[in-house]
């Protein structure tokens, strides 16, 4: 009989979904920094010195959670920001494609990350039609909602606050892009 206490005890005693790096995941508390920086990065884009800050608390937050499957797609939203300044059009292409790869890379590792969420429709809603990167905006959008109305961000009322804007600025809802009005 101890086969059947073993079999018993894997299938409702062991958690099925369990995660290997579960123990080194970071926690919504590890990204306040992250948030506030991205923040500082949004509303002063033409200003180097907020997009440093952000670059910096993104490879922070990478360098302090090495487990961590969104750390590379902060790194890459911090890198896509970067492309928006650049002068050259077939570096600012080229950086573009990278760095775009990386984010999508991370959204497919972790594709209910509210964050990575954001910060891909923060990417969608900036860079040309003509790059054919609004594809998500609508499933970003929803899933943003959804931690909106979680309370993901309850933790720093000015960064949901900013979420939020982002919704009213691009006329933007849980269930349809601006497009769809």
């Amino acid at each position: 009989m101890p086969w059947s206490l073993a079999i018993c005890w894997l299938f409702f005693g062991w958690p099925l979904n369990a995660s290997p790096y579960q123990d080194s995941m970071p926690s919504v508390e590890g990204r306040l920094e992250l948030w506030q920086s991205y923040r500082l990065a949004s509303i002063n884009k033409e200003e180097s010195a907020s997009l440093a800050v952000f670059e910096k608390a993104a490879a922070t937050f990478s360098a302090n959670h090495p487990d961590s499957k969104e750390a590379a797609g902060f790194v890459a939203t911090a890198e896509l920001m970067k492309v928006e300044s650049m002068t050259n059009l077939l570096v600012k292409l080229e950086s573009f494609l990278k760095w775009k790869s990386e984010l999508e890379t991370s959204i497919a590792n972790q594709p209910t990350d509210a964050d990575l969420r954001l910060f891909r429709l923060s990417v969608q809603l900036h860079v040309p039609s003509i790059l054919s990167y609004s594809g998500d905006i609508d499933e970003d959008s929803a899933m943003i909602w959804m931690a909106l109305e979680s309370g993901f961000w309850g933790l720093d009322s000015r960064h949901e606050t900013f979420v939020r804007e982002i919704f009213k600025t691009f006329e933007l809802s849980p269930t349809h892009s601006k497009d769809e009005n």
